[in-house]
């Protein structure tokens, strides 16, 4: 190595480093200091060392709730999706007349704000005059006139088909352009081979697509710990937090009850869990991704 080419090398990665301490290394440091103090966010905090996690862990009904949520969050919405999606890009990778056409409308929902698709879908679920309300009326299936975003029971549930309807066509997409790097050559012979369509699906094309399956299921539970923005907007967590979140119940927490130490030790362990998440699925599928591709 020649001299000063070591000092080169710092300089060059010192924006990097300095980007990654203030950005990234310090709000952690900050947030675990935080999570051990009752502090309002505004006044002086008062240290409690790890009262908040016993109490999140022993007496929080709510946190329960949003763990419950995130799992049913992360089935409903990642498996749903990667079968439609698989599902329209087959479709759509064939001589279909105006496929591209398609192809944009079926995208549009992924590039569109969550702001503006859940006040789309608030009017459509509205039971007084939305659009579900009126078709049941006018088709006679009365019972889907439902109080969608108010039942406890169902508005998770409304807001999970909402996801899968914004996000599908990003899963068509990334299947599209799996399907593209499949060799013609593969699906001819097995063609000539007699395999049927249904084969060819099963046995061929969906085993070769396994680098893109993993990718959504990645990309699918990074996004349920981030889900914020469509949950607010629809329900704000309720009704009596049965369609809370984790993010939706750290803005509760911080910004609306005012108990930011508290927040802060609910932050912390939302980054645990994303820590953990990724760690497993780097192990269990890092390899098995990189014999994939």
């Amino acid at each position: 190595m020649k001299p000063g080419a070591k000092q080169q090398g710092i300089v060059f990665i010192a924006p990097a480093l300095i980007l990654f301490f203030v950005f990234v290394l310090y709000p952690v440091v900050y947030i675990f200091q935080a999570s051990t103090l009752e502090w309002t966010g505004i006044s002086q905090g008062t240290f409690v060392g790890l009262d908040n996690y016993i109490e999140l862990f022993t007496a929080d009904r709510v946190f329960w709730i949003t763990i419950r949520n995130s799992v049913y969050w992360a089935f409903l919405t990642i498996f749903p999706q990667m079968i439609l999606g698989f599902a329209l890009a087959m479709l759509l990778n064939t001589q279909v007349v105006g496929r591209n056409i398609y192809r944009a409308i079926f995208y549009l929902p992924a590039i569109v704000s969550p702001v503006v698709i859940s006040i789309i879908w608030r009017r459509i679920y509205n039971p007084f005059g939305g659009f579900l309300a009126d078709l049941g009326k006018a088709t006679g299936m009365t019972w889907l006139a439902q109080p969608y975003l108010a039942a406890p029971q169902i508005a998770i549930f409304a807001c999970i088909a909402v996801n899968v309807w914004e996000w599908t066509g990003f899963s068509m997409l990334l299947y599209l352009a799996g399907l593209q790097g499949i060799s013609g050559e593969v699906l001819d012979a097995a063609s000539v081979d007699g395999v049927n369509r249904w084969q060819r699906i099963r046995h061929i094309v969906w085993p070769m697509l396994r680098h893109v399956h993993l990718t959504l299921i990645l990309l699918g539970i990074i996004g349920t710990l981030q889900t914020f923005a469509l949950i607010f907007m629809m329900t704000k967590g309720g009704p009596n937090h049965a369609s809370e979140m984790l993010p939706t119940y750290i803005f509760q927490k911080a910004f609306v009850l005012q108990s930011m130490g508290y927040a802060s030790a609910v932050s912390v362990v939302l980054l645990m869990i994303a820590l953990i998440m990724s760690i497993i699925l780097v192990r269990v599928f890092g390899a098995r991704f990189a014999l994939s591709q």
